[in-house]
């Protein structure tokens, strides 16, 4: 969000099926965990509630790569960037391909002060 590059790499694609519909989102690793995390994904994604129910830039989720090269997601877990709550922060912005066409109403919801 500040202009800055973070290195990360695409590693994967998933796809999700949920009420709402199906989509396929980009997995990644950021270059600066890999070394001491090697299992480490990062999924960031916008939804169809973005603005209104869900931050609008965007929720995150963190990934452990599994055996077999298997990953759970778990969308009860995503959360606001930093960036959401005011705070002096640089947040990745999520890439358009991870933006899902219907609302995920799992995980954070809009911080109380937008």
């Amino acid at each position: 969000s500040s202009g800055d590059v973070r290195p990360a790499h695409r590693v994967g694609r998933v796809r999700l099926r949920m009420p709402g519909g199906e989509a396929t989102l980009a997995l990644y690793a950021l270059d600066d965990l890999q070394a001491t995390l090697p299992d480490h994904l990062f999924l960031p994604f916008r939804d169809a509630g973005a603005g209104k129910d869900t931050y609008g830039a965007g929720r995150y989720v963190e990934l452990e790569r599994l055996p077999g090269g298997v990953v759970e997601i778990d969308l009860n877990r995503a959360y606001n960037p930093d960036c959401a709550y005011g705070l002096a922060a640089q947040c990745p912005v999520t890439p358009d391909e991870n933006t899902l066409p219907f609302a995920v109403t799992a995980g954070e919801r809009v911080p109380p002060s937008h």
